[in-house]
């Protein structure tokens, strides 16, 4: 009796010990066939590779595979040896795809070509594996056509997600129980993607990665910094290790921002972030007019880039970008207005006062042609659909929910600089937050020492505010500039601070021999206070030479008062 006792004891210890060792991402889905067809040269079949990166013999009866909402479970035993693989299909696809390697069939397997979550988990309810692939993962766009399979980067490293996937580069088009074609070292640290407010006391926190979820749920990991303040309750969801949901003895304010501190947090293979984490956030309120305004415009990208808009919040909010939309409007007389509007994003993400925030489809084609680093596009949102920027003219707009226009702009290749030769993957920049987006000449070509563009942050052409409010009636600043696109004086501004609005204005510029050369404004009505910008260029939009001018400003009311100014500015090249 004792024998048997110490016998069951012994394949208890061992059942046990197994278990233990089993840990999340020992066996990893590494490659995924969605769209077989047209083929290359593989057989026309879907399939789902596993990976087992462990140093053990796994078996993974009873474990469930879960692909959207459809589950399939292993129901005999299957062992994948230490490095090895086992290929998931169809039972017709067995025979063929059996040739490459181990190979389990369910009846009704199925993926959905423009992707779906895939899970993996044990026996005991725990995930070993998950991947929320999306067809916009393929390296190119002919790729996203079929017969390619998505890859893998590093097994080893599988928390990173969309960047640690790309097409196979195969000749067959995929490599079913075989090394990736793409395989290579990808030790990316994790980053937080942004942060919600739930309810008033309630912060949901996203991460970029499958994360350590020992690390995530510490209560200690996380603070208020203006609070010193704790969670009160960590929850989180099942099967989702990149979120948690934050619970605070405390009612969050409006008008107030508050910032989130998050320590000691690893992704799922223990790799920290590169830098502290600290986000801002506040309760969002409804856009006005102009509270959201459009920043910069990218319309004719250079292949294979995307077309982008940047937004930048000039309020003191905090504006849930979920309830605004974006869009163009077409007008092709006698047919009336056509207007298309497409959703920024679908969940909640806030844009926090003064702050910027890019649209595109593709964020990494955007961030490598304009030199963005990894750690500095936490502003930027991949949009599922982005609407048509034709390259020669266009309109966009700004809306909310109800389509009550926020902000709008009209764009044309004729308003980029006139010594650029190509305009193709120039962005035109605002020059003024405080001047319309329907004023053209608030809008210049970004400078060729930014790469022609600065998607997220800081326009190149970007008119510096004054500092405080001039006694003087006209000011000019800078009195020396050069307008040659290097982004450092290459605007001349003319400031004017009136006794009261009213007034009509003239601005005219000469040059040393007394011959006009710019006609800025003729008998305009204008506030008490504005700026007008003079970007070099004469009448016919061409630079004038280098020299000394003379800016003539005139003013006038209906009584028949008359003030007039002559300043000078001279024109470096």
């Amino acid at each position: 009796m004792k024998h048997i006792f110490c016998t069951l004891l012994i394949i208890f210890y061992l059942t046990a010990s197994q278990a233990q060792i089993i840990q999340e991402n020992d066996i990893v889905i590494n490659e995924i066939m969605a769209d077989p067809s047209p083929a290359v040269a593989l057989p026309e079949w879907e399939y789902i590779e596993l990976y087992n990166v462990s140093e053990n013999t796994i078996n993974i009866r009873d474990w469930t595979l879960i692909i959207g909402k459809k589950e399939y479970i292993f129901e005999n035993d299957i062992e994948i040896q230490s490095d090895e693989y086992l290929v998931l299909c169809h039972n017709n696809a067995v025979e063929d795809l059996s040739k490459f390697g181990n190979c389990h069939a369910f009846s009704s397997f199925q993926i959905t070509n423009s992707g779906l979550n895939i899970s993996l988990i044990d026996n005991n309810d725990k995930l070993i594996s998950s991947v929320n692939f999306d067809i916009s993962w393929h390296s190119t766009s002919y790729k996203e056509e079929g017969g390619w399979s998505l890859e893998q980067i590093d097994p080893f490293n599988p928390c990173v997600g969309k960047n640690n996937w790309g097409s196979s580069i195969s000749k067959n088009g995929g490599t079913p129980s075989m090394p990736n074609s793409i395989l290579n070292n990808n030790p990316i640290p994790p980053k937080l993607d942004h942060i919600n407010l739930d309810s008033t006391n309630c912060i949901e926190v996203f991460f970029n990665q499958n994360m350590n979820l020992s690390t995530i749920q510490n209560i200690d990991n996380y603070r208020i910094s203006e609070l010193d303040l704790k969670p009160q309750k960590i929850e989180s969801v099942k099967y989702k290790n990149n979120y948690v949901k934050l619970y605070f003895d405390f009612i969050f304010e409006e008008n107030k921002l508050y910032t989130l501190n998050i320590d000691n947090v690893t992704n799922c293979k223990d790799i920290p972030p590169e830098d502290e984490i600290l986000v801002q956030f506040g309760i969002p309120s409804s856009a006005n007019r102009n509270d959201v305004i459009i920043n910069e415009i990218l319309f004719n990208p250079i292949n294979p880039g995307v077309d982008y808009l940047e937004l930048y919040n000039r309020s003191d909010k905090v504006i849930d970008l979920k309830e605004l939309t974006f869009g163009t409007i077409k007008i092709s007389f006698p047919n009336p207005a056509d207007t298309t509007l497409k959703d920024i994003i679908n969940e909640s993400r806030y844009l926090l006062p003064h702050s910027y925030t890019l649209l595109s489809t593709d964020s990494e084609i955007v961030k490598y042609q304009y030199n963005i680093k990894d750690k500095d596009d936490n502003n930027f949102i991949e949009v599922i659909s982005f609407p048509s920027l034709p390259n020669t003219e266009g309109r966009v707009v700004i809306c909310d929910k109800a389509s009550t226009i926020i902000d709008e702009m009209y764009y044309s290749e004729k308003m980029h600089y006139e010594l650029l030769t190509v305009t193709q993957g120039v962005s035109l920049e605002r020059i003024s937050f405080e001047k319309s987006s329907l004023d053209e000449s608030n809008w210049h070509s970004a400078s060729f020492n930014y790469n022609y563009g600065t998607p997220g942050y800081k326009n190149s052409m970007a008119a510096d505010s004054k500092n405080e409010v001039s006694e003087n009636e006209i000011d000019i600043i800078p009195e020396i500039f050069s307008p040659n696109g290097d982004a450092y004086d290459d605007i001349c501004s003319i400031y004017y601070n009136l006794d009261k609005n009213g007034y009509s204005i003239n601005i005219k510029v000469f040059n040393s021999n007394g011959l006009l050369v710019r006609n800025l404004l003729n008998n305009n009505l204008t506030n008490s206070q504005d700026v007008i910008y003079w970007d070099g260029c004469d009448d016919n939009n061409r630079i004038v030479e280098a020299g000394i001018y003379i800016i003539m400003i005139e003013i006038f009311d209906l009584e028949g008062n008359v003030k007039r100014f002559k300043k000078v500015v001279t024109v470096a090249i």
